[in-house]
């Protein structure tokens, strides 16, 4: 599926193993980079994971091997940025592998173009949530309803957003992201009813193209 005006394809890759999407989403971006392959935004979900960014600790994870092998977590080091993050079924995670040069977008207007995309899906649903420099993520009410965390090698975006559909949160209470407790929230948890992964990326997918159109030609001097 393409979003013609905007020069985007869409990848749906369903439920997918994270090592086998992470290996598909590196290829993915090398072909971007060599100019092979259009821009992208990959839409998928994960069985139960933990992954660690740049600045992630193995002790944030608050489980040793033995028991994150008993209860079925996989951990992957990972090159995007920020801590500890987990990705597991009932949440809705986008890949905009995304060539900033051919856009003119500086790395700042990509960020805020993601974090856009999540807050205006959030207000779709009457939610009012907000991207917070300090704690990196999309928050509303004071929980956490969505995770950021990019790497983009060559200037070529991968790795990309997490937004809470309806996760098991107990799980976040197994990890301190950037050494810090914070609590997290789900949209199911916030409207008190159940919303579908698959309408929650189609709404991430066309609030992200449109962000992206906005933030097209936006390169600055210190991008």
């Amino acid at each position: 599926m393409n979003d013609n005006d905007n020069n985007i394809e869409r990848l749906d890759w369903g439920v997918r193993d994270y090592l086998r999407a992470l290996e598909a989403m590196r290829q993915r971006h090398a072909a971007r980079a060599a100019g092979q392959v259009a821009d992208a935004i990959i839409c998928v979900e994960h069985p139960k994971v933990f992954t660690l960014g740049k600045r992630g600790g193995r002790e944030h994870i608050l489980l040793d091997d033995e028991e994150l092998a008993r209860q079925g977590f996989s951990v992957y080091h990972v090159e995007r940025g920020g801590d500890v993050t987990y990705h597991g079924p009932g949440q809705a995670v986008i890949y905009p592998v995304i060539d900033l040069r051919a856009r003119r977008m500086g790395v700042r207007a990509l960020v805020e173009a993601v974090a856009g995309a999540i807050c205006q899906v959030t207000a779709e649903y009457g939610l009012t949530a907000a991207w917070d420099d300090e704690r990196p993520g999309v928050w509303t009410h004071g929980r956490k309803i969505a995770a950021v965390g990019l790497a983009i090698p060559q200037r070529v975006s991968m790795h990309g957003l997490a937004f809470n559909v309806c996760p098991d949160l107990g799980h976040y209470r197994l990890i301190e992201a950037c050494g810090l407790s914070a609590e997290s929230t789900s949209l199911c948890q916030e409207l008190g009813r159940p919303v579908s992964v698959t309408e929650v990326h189609d709404r991430l997918f066309a609030a992200l193209c449109r962000q992206l159109a906005l933030a097209a030609g936006s390169l600055g001097a210190h991008d």
